[in-house]
């Protein structure tokens, strides 16, 4: 059978936008003249620079000093701000829920990363570089979640962020209690189930500390889902909490305190403005949407003034999107808070500096700050106006996404798409399609 030769080229992932390798990464770059949110100490600098260098931050300012050979970027007129943060996604993965069991923090979301994810390459067009990806709300206790840079045509261990503080997934509501045939089935029997396992790690540890003080008979059966309770119990591995009503967050941030350790975050948190003051004293931060409400009835008594009153009470606030779509705009729903009285800079603080802050990150993420990861976005214009587009997308000091670029793969997709479509053509003009079709 005659079948047409066609040139393609080895990219990754193998679909449209692969990348043939991964972008280089300068020793030096510089942006010149451009208004940057620093988003940290020194806020917002109009006419300013931003220097990198090996994927790190060196500075920020006016009228800096960059080494022989930098690449230089003019970006007058532009806006230059941190990578975007979602606290909160499930793309990227093959498996999201493990509901055979109530309780699996031992399952690690981690093991599913996969590349093959054209949202990343959507989101990086939106200016998001870093991106918490977490385990389905089917359990009280679910599995660990997955911290991810946006490094789109690498493999999937290439994606997870180095050295990122280790976080499991918990929900509270009608989600976990609703899989027919399983313990809990009801909001008390949820609490329940989870000190139930907690007072059971404890246990579990005593016996491996009585064996190991004696060295007498068997030791103890190794139990990976007690062991990963107990790192929850001794605060290495945080809890981020799905759910919505303010009495389920209290209890659940109350249990803990029983337990001698603190919750991270809570998430979605429609209510949780209605508690800001006791998450504000017990240190939990709280990951909510800008608008999102009214869509079943433990959502219903939303406010799109949650935000602030969160923020105004001295909680970590942060914003987050809980969809692959709405993820690769996170500028946007950012925006939408500044209609609640919200300034620019702690409008966009909620998808940068403070939504690292929420999940732990901090040290790496959300800021232009020295010794930062240089991970920044240079955008049209204002990057809270849904009229700004972003321009570049840079994760690590590599420039993953620029309009220029995109403009240049859209040409060689199209190109491709005809050469696959004048292949079928030429096959099923020499009476070959029916050879095709038996040779499987």
């Amino acid at each position: 059978m005659n079948i047409p030769e066609i040139d393609l080229p080895f990219i990754r992932p193998m679909m449209e936008f692969g990348r043939s390798a991964i972008p280089e990464q300068p020793a030096a770059v510089v942006v010149r003249n451009a208004t940057v949110w620093s988003q940290g100490p020194q806020g917002q600098m109009e006419n300013a620079d931003l220097l990198v260098q090996t994927g790190k931050v060196v500075a920020v300012g006016p009228d800096i000093d960059a080494p022989r050979g930098a690449m230089e970027i003019d970006a007058t007129g532009k806006h230059v701000t941190p990578g975007l943060i979602d606290p909160h996604i499930h793309s990227g993965v093959t498996a999201i829920n493990e509901s055979g069991f109530a309780i699996v923090p031992e399952v690690r979301m981690g093991d599913v990363v996969t590349h093959n994810n054209i949202w990343m390459y959507r989101q990086l067009a939106g200016g998001l570089t870093t991106a918490h990806i977490k385990h389905g709300s089917a359990n009280p206790i679910g599995g660990e979640n997955v911290f991810v840079k946006l490094r789109w045509g690498s493999l999937p261990e290439d994606l997870k962020l180095e050295g990122a503080p280790r976080t499991v997934k918990f929900a509270l509501g009608e989600n976990p209690k609703r899989r027919q045939g399983r313990y809990p089935d009801t909001r008390m029997g949820t609490q329940e189930i989870i000190r139930d396992h907690f007072l059971a790690a404890r246990d579990y540890e005593r016996e491996w500390q009585r064996w190991e003080a004696s060295g007498e008979g068997i030791p103890p059966r190794r139990d990976l889902r007690m062991e990963a309770i107990l790192d929850i119990l001794n605060q290495e591995l945080l809890i981020s909490s799905h759910g919505y009503r303010a009495d389920e967050f209290l209890a659940l941030v109350r249990l803990a305190e029983e337990f001698g350790f603190r919750v991270q975050t809570l998430q979605h948190g429609i209510e949780a403005y209605k508690i800001a003051p006791e998450l504000a004293a017990s240190g939990v931060a709280a990951v909510v949407w800008s608008d999102w409400g009214g869509f079943k009835m433990e959502a219903y008594d939303a406010s799109v003034y949650n935000a602030r009153i969160l923020i105004e009470a001295g909680v970590v606030t942060a914003l987050h999107s809980d969809n692959n779509e709405i993820s690769s705009r996170m500028n946007w729903e950012a925006g939408k808070l500044l209609r609640t009285g919200l300034t620019h800079e702690q409008a966009l603080s909620t998808v940068t500096n403070q939504a690292a802050k929420a999940v732990a990150i901090d040290f790496r993420v959300g800021s232009l700050e020295a010794d930062k990861d240089a991970d920044f976005v240079i955008w049209s214009g204002n990057p809270l106006s849904q009229f700004t587009r972003a321009e570049q997308t840079w994760v690590d000091g590599r420039r993953y996404f620029s309009l220029e670029e995109d403009a240049a793969m859209r040409e060689q997709i199209d190109r491709e798409r005809t050469q696959l479509i004048q292949a079928i053509l030429s096959i099923s003009g020499n009476g070959n399609m029916r050879d095709l079709r038996g040779s499987n």
